[in-house]
């Protein structure tokens, strides 16, 4: 599995559906998984990510709060996650992300200069 470098998150819903304008983002922490870790262990060991990487850090995060038409690019490798949300009910107030990937993440040898 190839994982990306860049990840571009589009929010499209509108402002209104989001009935709590602070929140319904995206938390985007400060912290990368060590250069050894694989896809399987920085994204499914939720308990060995919080206690090792997070936790130390004291969860240091940019939170992005929701709004329509906003985009937020960074960093794939960085540990990230949807932001608590609370949107008006009905399908044309629905949460709507799209997602873009770019690029193939460098992690370990791979991201060395000299190789």
């Amino acid at each position: 599995m190839t994982v990306a470098a860049v990840n571009v998150n589009l929010w499209i819903a509108p402002d209104e559906a989001n009935l709590d304008p602070t929140s319904g983002g995206l938390v985007i922490y400060t912290s990368k998984p060590p250069p050894d870790w694989n896809f399987q262990e920085f994204n499914t060991d939720t308990d060995r990510v919080v206690e090792e990487i997070l936790a130390p850090t004291g969860f240091a995060n940019v939170t992005v709060p929701y709004r329509e038409n906003r985009i937020v690019i960074f960093d794939s490798a960085l540990f990230h996650n949807t932001d608590h949300f609370r949107f008006a009910p009905g399908y044309t107030n629905r949460r709507i992300n799209l997602t873009f990937l770019y690029g193939k993440m460098q992690t370990g040898a791979s991201a060395r200069s000299d190789l």
